[in-house]
């Protein structure tokens, strides 16, 4: 009697930790990414999914993008080139009118312009060395001004020239993408398959090489998704049920 028992108390808990084993792989957290890759491989889109193949520190990753992620293609023009009407972001310091000599009169201006971006844009907190320096975020809508030989936006003329250089921001569709481009990536990394790494994008940048004010205009360090726990799959756990 007391071997039924104990036989019967072992099945008992081989049973139980089977059941925690599979409970534990459906439910496991996945891992938080974000980094700069390198684009090798793009494979057709299915339906609502495509599969790109990318490289960076973590080795090589397939990275699924869908309808939800987010990809924004960088490049630089000049100011002359911004439409009037485009939604624009200036990081510079704010001067109020200025009065001259036999009743002359300067408009309000933005001057020491460090960084100017069009686009989709939610503008980060200001780096305290600039804001030391009196620099703000000024946002706004593009207009000429003085028969388009000025910019103005929110009020402020732009104290720099047409040709001054500007980060375009365009949300764009995955076809945009192409084999060899530096990315930034964010998404949730699974790397229970070491031969198989592979990656939920939540957003990918293709970014403007050349661009030198990135510290000021995106916070990357910021862009990391928050821990997110895999969707419950009732299928693959009932199939683990010992009966």
């Amino acid at each position: 009697m007391t071997r039924f028992f104990m036989g019967i108390l072992w099945l008992g808990l081989t049973l139980a930790l089977g059941i925690g084993a599979s409970s534990a792989s459906v439910f496991a957290e996945e891992k938080p990414y974000s980094g700069l890759v390198t684009i090798q491989k793009i494979n057709k889109a299915e339906g609502a999914q495509q599969i790109i193949e990318v490289k960076g520190k973590k080795g090589t990753l397939q990275v699924t993008l869908s309808n939800e992620t987010v990809i924004d293609l960088h490049a630089l023009i000049s100011l002359k080139d911004v439409e009037p009407g485009s939604s624009i972001h200036v990081l510079a310091k704010k001067q109020a009118e200025q009065h001259g000599s036999g009743g002359a009169r300067y408009p309000p201006m933005l001057v020491q312009i460090h960084a100017i971006v069009t686009g989709s844009l939610k503008p980060p907190f200001v780096p305290e060395k600039l804001q030391e320096q009196g620099l703000t975020w000024v946002s706004g809508t593009l207009k000429q001004v003085r028969n388009g030989l000025d910019r103005e936006v929110d009020g402020f003329r732009l104290g720099t020239s047409l040709g001054t250089e500007v980060l375009k921001v365009e949300r764009v569709k995955s076809s945009k993408l192409k084999k060899r481009m530096k990315v930034f990536i964010s998404g949730y990394l699974d790397e229970s398959d070491r031969k198989n790494k592979t990656l939920d994008a939540v957003e990918l940048i293709s970014m403007a090489q050349r661009w030198k004010k990135y510290p000021s205009t995106h916070d990357f360090s910021k862009r990391t998704p928050k821990p997110r726990k895999k969707k419950r799959d009732d299928t693959e756990e009932d199939g683990d049920l010992p009966f």
